[in-house]
């Protein structure tokens, strides 16, 4: 049976240029069928967003501020 895998959005460091396991700003689950549910904390309110996968997430949301994908 499929699981649901941890990732986060988090920071890259700079002396490796990979994205920091210890720095994530965002976290979520890309589940079994490949959809990812991704949570988030903004304004003061938690907020969950859906996406078509976790790499789509990072596009939406690792510009914005400055943050990299990396599995837990």
């Amino acid at each position: 049976m499929a699981r649901a895998k941890l990732f986060g959005l988090a920071e890259i460091d700079p002396d490796t240029e990979e994205p920091d396991p210890e720095q994530v700003h965002f976290w979520g689950m890309e589940l079994p069928d490949g959809h990812a549910v991704l949570y988030l904390r903004a304004g003061g309110k938690s907020r969950v967003a859906t996406f078509g996968s976790a790499r789509r997430a990072a596009q939406r949301f690792g510009p914005l501020y400055d943050l990299a994908l990396v599995y837990l």
